[in-house]
């Protein structure tokens, strides 16, 4: 299968719709065979969801690399958020706004196209992401090393990462520029972590 995140053409026969319960509420999504995680919500964004919800935010959220839209769609049905999602995929961006109306979400402020933080130009209280850990190291460290610059002071990156994906690596690279980085949650290799701007 072609990466996920590389945009290529498609018919009407590559969408298709599924529902997923996820804290007793239900939602529906459209998606398509090249979107990462395509049927369900994956194990590591459940975890991460749950982990954030946890910590009961407000304000700005950014969720980069939205993909069909589940970490911007179920934030902001669960709390009291602005979300803006950004991804590099046009089709995912398409779907993300389709499942947003379909989901009746009013606190999704914005949805477009952004290749990392290229077309990104304000900051936010928070951005909560599922890096692309396939894209590779580089790419991987260029989200979450960016964040820093599209957070306020004292906002907080959300992310997660498997263990054996280098999160002893990531994390100490991270420290390095935010003034505190903290694991918040561990499952089944999975790790949420916090940085604090």
């Amino acid at each position: 299968m072609e990466h996920y995140f590389i945009d290529k053409p498609h018919t009407k026969e590559d969408f298709f719709e599924f529902t997923e319960t996820f804290n007793g509420k239900t939602f529906s999504f459209k998606s398509c065979d090249s979107i990462f995680s395509k049927d369900r919500i994956d194990y590591g964004t459940g975890v991460l969801l749950n982990a954030v919800l946890k910590r009961e935010i407000n304000g700005k959220v950014l969720d980069i690399g939205c993909g069909y839209g589940a970490i911007g769609i179920v934030l902001s049905s669960f709390l009291d958020v602005k979300v803006t999602m950004t991804d590099i995929n046009q089709t995912a961006v398409e779907l993300s706004k389709h499942n947003v109306i379909k989901n009746h979400l009013k606190n999704v402020k914005e949805i477009y196209l952004s290749n990392g933080y290229e077309n990104i130009n304000e900051t936010f209280d928070y951005i909560v992401t599922n890096p692309p850990i396939k894209a590779g190291k580089e790419n991987l460290l260029n989200i979450l090393m960016g964040a820093f610059e599209h957070l306020n002071k004292g906002g907080k990156l959300f992310f997660v990462i498997k263990k054996k994906h280098g999160e002893d690596s990531v994390r100490k690279k991270l420290a390095t520029i935010y003034s505190s980085v903290e694991i918040i949650k561990r499952d089944s290799g999975y790790y949420i972590l916090e940085c604090v701007k």
